[in-house]
C-alpha cells in the first residue's frame, strides 16, 4: 500500500520519538547525572538531554572540566552558576579547531543545539559549538549574545577557557571562530581574548546595545533583572571596545549583507571606523536578499573552507578585500 505524504510525514515523527525514547532511555542508564540539575539551578526552560547518540558527560563545575587530562568527543555540559555551558565536540585529525555560536532562535527551538554541523561538514578541522546558556533562563528569550547574565557575568571568560582547553587536547595550531548575527558578536568578542584566533562573522552585531531597543529591553530583564548598569558594568556589552584593548590584534574576516541598512550604519560603520586602520580586517560586501539576510550557504561554506584551509587566494577570489578600503557612508 502506498503511503500519502501526510502519512509519511506522521510515520517520520513516530520514528523520531522512537529514536529520542530510546536515546533517552540508554542515556539514564549510562549518565544518570544528566537528569540531576544542581540545587542552584536557573533552568526555567525545558532542556532536551539523552536524545544524542552522541557520548554526553557532565562537569560539575569549570575547574573539573579543565583538569580534565583529555575533553572526549561528545556532549558536555559544565555546569556554571545554576546554569550549563552546554557544547558539542566532533574530533578531526587536522590541527584546525571551529568554534561556532549560534544567533537568535526560535522560542519554541528545543536546547541544547549545537549549530554549524551542516556548513562545516566535511571541512578539515575539529568542531566546538556552544549553546548559549542565558537562553535557559526563560522560554521567551530568543537572544542572548553568550553575554552572559545576572549569574553569570563571567561567561565570555569562561567560553575562552574551554575554547583553550579543547584546542589543547586536540591539538589545534589554528582557531577558527564562527558565527552570524549574535553569534557574529561572541566570535568577535572571543577573537580579543583569544588574538591568536580568525573570526569570520556575518551580519554582526558589534554592539549590544545598538540593537533593536524591543530585544535589548528583553534580554536584559530576563538575563540581569532589567539592570542595564550592572550589564554594561560587566563589560560584555561591546566587542568593539574588547577588540580595541587586545593585543595582539585577531583577524576578522567581515561579511555583510549590503541592504542591511541597520546593521551597517550602527555596527558595521562603527566598527570599521574604531578598528578598521587598527585590525587585520577583511570585507566582504554582498546583496544576498532584503535586510538581515545571512550569505547563501554555499558562500559561507567556501568562506569558510577558505579560511580553515588558510587559502588567501581563495579568499580574495571570493571578494574579500582589505578593510582599509572601506568607506562608510
Amino acid at each position: 500500500m502506498k503511503l500519502s505524504y501526510e502519512q509519511k510525514r506522521a510515520y517520520r515523527r513516530q520514528l523520531i520519538h522512537a529514536r529520542r525514547a530510546l536515546s533517552r532511555s540508554i542515556a539514564s542508564y549510562l549518565t544518570p547525572e544528566l537528569f540531576n540539575e544542581p540545587s542552584d539551578s536557573r533552568i526555567a526552560r525545558d532542556r532536551a538531554v539523552g536524545f544524542f547518540p552522541t557520548i554526553q558527560r557532565v562537569w560539575p563545575n569549570l575547574d573539573v572540566f579543565l583538569d580534565t587530562h583529555h575533553v572526549r568527543k561528545g556532549v558536555h555540559s559544565v555546569w556554571h552558576h545554576g546554569l550549563p555551558i552546554d557544547f558539542q565536540l566532533t574530533r578531526s585529525r587536522a590541527d584546525v579547531l571551529l568554534v561556532v555560536f549560534h544567533g537568535a532562535l526560535e522560542l519554541k527551538a528545543a536546547l541544547p543545539l549545537f549549530p554549524g554541523a551542516n556548513v562545516a561538514s566535511g571541512l578539515r578541522a575539529s568542531r566546538l559549538a556552544f549553546t548559549d546558556p542565558s537562553l535557559y533562563l526563560s522560554p521567551e528569550l530568543p537572544l542572548a549574545w553568550y553575554a552572559g547574565n545576572a549569574f553569570q557575568p563571567d561567561l565570555a571568560s569562561q567560553i575562552t577557557k574551554i575554547i583553550r582547553k579543547v584546542a589543547r587536547s586536540t591539538r589545534a595550531k589554528r582557531i577558527v571562530l564562527f558565527g552570524s548575527s549574535g553569534g557574529g558578536f561572541a566570535s568577535l568578542v572571543q577573537a580579543a581574548a583569544i588574538p591568536q584566533a580568525t573570526a569570520l562573522i556575518a551580519n554582526a552585531q558589534t554592539n549590544v546595545l545598538l540593537y533593536h531597543e524591543d530585544h535589548v529591553q528583553k534580554y536584559l530583564d530576563i538575563a540581569w533583572g532589567g539592570d542595564r548598569k550592572e550589564f554594561v558594568a560587566a563589560g560584555q556589552s561591546s566587542a568593539i571596545e574588547r577588540l580595541n584593548a587586545s593585543v595582539p590584534r585577531p583577524r576578522v574576516l567581515y561579511m555583510q549583507n549590503s541592504t542591511d541598512a541597520f546593521h551597517i550604519h550602527r555596527h558595521l560603520n562603527p566598527f570599521m571606523q574604531r578598528l578598521g586602520s587598527e585590525l587585520n580586517v577583511q570585507l566582504l560586501l554582498g546583496n544576498w536578499g532584503d535586510g538581515h539576510v545571512a550569505p547563501p550557504k554555499e558562500l559561507f561554506r567556501a568562506s569558510l573552507e577558505a579560511v580553515v584551509e588558510n587559502d588567501n587566494l581563495a579568499l580574495e577570489r571570493i571578494g574579500f578585500v582589505p578593510g582599509v578600503n572601506y568607506s562608510p557612508e
